[in-house]
């Protein structure tokens, strides 16, 4: 089985895949677990894990990764008559832990027909996007940053979000909107400040609407020195 590996899963999957139909067999949930007891699989998962921004910026070489069995299916895993794998698309969360530091990094994978397994990391922690709604998220809270006191920094030119948090639920979705809206809180880090901003996500009957903020519950804290 080939595989590739892809760093930059916001850039690169901005656009959806458009998945060829194929015909799915009654074995697939033992070619699902196959599929992710493969060594090389795995190994892909894991390095790319390590690309993940918070990583890159707090380097821990004697970290241990181990890949979870939490894997969500964002589109079907259709394999053909051999148990190959032709088309879908996955997210499965990596644990790291060392340096007195335990992260849940996220793992974006898909395959086209035709093409190769390729991989990219999402951002780190507990949200409950997928890679377009990331995308769209962090240019608000980019923007909200900005306009908020004591968030930027001069001469600085590290960001990245460092964790995310889902906070909770709401009862009932909206008009037309297919499930609840649901809270997170996104923290980003620069050179020598922690920011924690709350997004709320509400789902709609053409998509989701994503709210940043309010300003003022932004928080910002220096990073311990």
């Amino acid at each position: 089985m080939a595989y590739k590996i892809r760093a930059h899963a916001l850039n690169l999957f901005a656009a959806a895949i458009v998945l060829t139909a194929s015909p799915a067999f009654a074995d697939d949930q033992a070619n699902t677990a196959r599929l992710f007891a493969d060594p090389g699989v795995r190994q892909m998962t894991l390095a790319t894990a390590q690309q993940s921004a918070v990583v890159m910026n707090n380097p821990c070489p004697g970290a241990q990764a181990t890949a979870s069995a939490d894997v969500a299916v964002f589109q079907p895993l259709v394999f053909d008559a051999a148990g190959q794998l032709q088309t879908g698309i996955w997210r499965q969360q990596v644990t790291l832990a060392g340096c007195g530091v335990t992260r849940t990094l996220n793992v974006l994978g898909w395959k086209q027909a035709g093409q190769a397994i390729a991989m990219g990391a999402l951002l780190p922690g507990g949200t409950h996007t997928d890679v377009l709604l990331q995308r769209d998220a962090i240019q608000q809270v980019d923007q909200l940053v900005k306009i908020t006191p004591g968030a930027t920094e001069e001469g600085c030119a590290r960001e990245y979000v460092a964790d995310t948090r889902f906070v909770d639920r709401e009862a009932l979705p909206t008009p037309g909107g297919k499930s609840p809206p649901w809270r997170e809180v996104w923290t980003l880090q620069t050179c020598t400040k922690r920011i924690e901003v709350p997004i709320r996500f509400i789902p709609d009957a053409t998509g989701t609407t994503i709210t940043a903020g309010p300003q003022n519950a932004v928080k910002v804290t220096p990073l311990a020195k």
